[in-house]
């Protein structure tokens, strides 16, 4: 941490936070931020790999054996490898980066090089048992859209995502005054491909409001994969929610 942000903290952001209810001193708040400027700096290199490895343990568990699974935004197609090898699914991915589409190829995955955003119309309703949007929620131009397409291809849809409420998100940008920089959220403000951040709350309002019915959901609390309950929304840094929509 810098001079600049320990100034930040005193006077004016001290008398702030005083003035609603926080009794803390300016050294005591200074030692905080340092403690979040060290987890996130510390954590940031091991994310992507930490995401990967508890979300696809999840959610193998959550496909049935032999289902269909269609991947939008497959990548590599890592998860779905992973669902032919050990659930025996009959798989899909729809995926944009020429890249990731010649590796899922050499692997034998069926692969759609297409624009998620642009490309789910020609799927017939109800098509496949299982739609995943695996951490790319905060990409996309139009969520909601896309959620609507998945329910509409599949009988149940997994969406994951990072959780913008955490409480290191919370403490980084409001002690700090700049963009966070969490295992979850490991990019800068300038090179961040996330458009679109959103908290649990913020989906299960969109649940709510679409009559989404929220099957089963988990959650990543240091390092821990817990069931989902009300309190994690400050406590979670990702989040997995198996979801049907009203047919």
């Amino acid at each position: 941490m810098n001079n600049d942000q320990e100034q930040i903290i005193a006077p004016g952001l001290l008398k702030i936070l005083q003035g609603l209810g926080v009794n803390s001193s300016s050294e005591e708040l200074r030692k905080l931020l340092q403690r979040a400027d060290y987890i996130q700096r510390k954590h940031a290199r091991t994310s992507s790999e930490l995401s990967a490895r508890w979300q696809d343990g999840v959610i193998e568990k959550l496909i049935a054996a032999g289902s269909s699974v269609l991947d939008i935004g497959c990548g590599d197609g890592d998860l779905l490898t992973r669902l032919a090898e050990e659930r025996q699914a009959f798989v899909q991915g729809v995926e944009l980066d020429e890249e990731s589409v010649i590796r899922c190829i050499e692997r034998g995955l069926p692969i759609y090089h297409s624009d998620l955003e642009k490309g789910l119309g020609s799927f017939q309703n109800d098509s496949f048992d299982y739609v995943i949007l695996q951490n790319t929620v905060q990409t996309l131009h139009n969520p909601l859209k896309v959620f609507r397409e998945m329910l509409r291809i599949g009988k149940q849809s997994v969406i994951s995502f990072p959780n913008f409420a955490h409480w290191l998100v919370r403490l980084v940008f409001s002690l700090g005054g700049r963009m966070p920089v969490t295992p979850s959220l490991p990019y800068n403000w300038y090179d961040t491909p996330n458009i679109h951040l959103c908290s649990i709350e913020d989906f299960l309002d969109w649940c709510r409001k679409d009559q989404v019915r929220i099957e089963v959901s988990w959650v990543l609390v240091e390092g821990k994969v817990l069931e989902y309950r009300p309190e994690h929304n400050l406590t979670a840094e990702e989040a997995v929610f198996l979801v049907t929509g009203k047919k």
